[in-house]
C-alpha cells in the first residue's frame, strides 16, 4: 500500500511541475521492504513531455537515494537529497516547438546570429542538424552537429568548426549526445530537489 502511495505521489508531484506529461511507468526499487521514506531507486518512464516551455519526446529519469516525504500540514510531497541519470530524446519537432515558444525566442535569436540566417524550422537528417530558411529548402552544404562536454551542449557548425553555447548549466552534467538517423539521444546528471 505505502509503495502505491509513494508512486501516486511522485505521478502527482510530476503532473503538477510539467505543463505535459504521460507518465508510462513508475517502479520503487527498494532492497529492505521498509519504506520509510528512504529508498534505493525510482525510475520514471514518461513520454510526451513539455517542462519549462521544453518539448521532449521522452524521457527515462532513474533517481538514486531519494528521500521521499509528505509534508501533511502543507500537503506537499517532497523529493530530494538525490542524484539523478536522465536520458531524453528528442526529434526535430520537440526541437521546433522549443525553439519556437516566446520562452526561448533569445536562444533562437542566438542560433540565427551564429548560422547568418532566419529559419522557419531544423531538421535532424542524416545524423546533422539543418536550418530551414525562411523561404526556401534548407541549405544542404551546411550543416550542423552538437557537441558536449561536462556542463555545456554546442551547436557545431561542420564546415568552418565554429561553435555556439546553446546549453551551459554547471548543475548538470551531460553524460552523453548521439544522433540518430532522425533524433538525438542526450544522457544527463543532475543533483535534484522537487517540491
Amino acid at each position: 500500500m505505502i509503495p502505491k502511495f509513494f508512486s501516486l505521489g511522485v505521478e502527482t508531484l510530476l503532473k503538477i511541475i510539467c505543463e505535459k506529461i504521460i507518465i508510462k511507468d513508475i517502479q520503487i526499487i527498494n532492497k529492505i521492504n521498509n519504506l520509510n521514506g528512504i529508498i534505493d531507486q525510482l525510475n520514471i518512464k514518461a513520454e510526451s513531455i513539455i517542462f519549462k516551455k521544453i518539448n521532449i519526446s521522452n524521457i527515462n529519469i532513474q533517481i538514486r537515494g531519494p528521500v521521499l516525504r509528505l509534508i501533511f500540514d502543507n500537503k506537499k510531497f517532497l523529493i530530494e537529497n538525490c542524484d539523478a541519470l536522465i536520458h531524453l530524446r528528442l526529434t526535430s519537432e520537440n526541437i521546433n516547438k522549443t525553439l519556437f515558444n516566446k520562452k526561448w525566442i533569445s536562444l533562437k535569436t542566438s542560433i540565427e546570429s551564429f548560422i547568418l540566417m532566419k529559419f522557419q524550422s531544423i531538421e535532424i537528417n542524416k545524423k546533422s542538424l539543418y536550418f530551414v530558411p525562411l523561404e526556401g529548402l534548407p541549405n544542404i552544404d551546411t550543416d550542423y552537429t552538437l557537441q558536449y562536454d561536462e556542463t555545456s551542449i554546442l551547436l557545431v557548425n561542420n564546415i568552418n568548426k565554429e561553435k555556439l553555447s546553446i546549453l551551459n548549466d554547471k548543475n548538470i552534467n551531460v553524460k552523453n549526445l548521439i544522433f540518430f538517423e532522425n533524433y538525438i539521444d542526450i544522457e544527463l546528471s543532475s543533483k535534484i530537489i522537487i517540491n
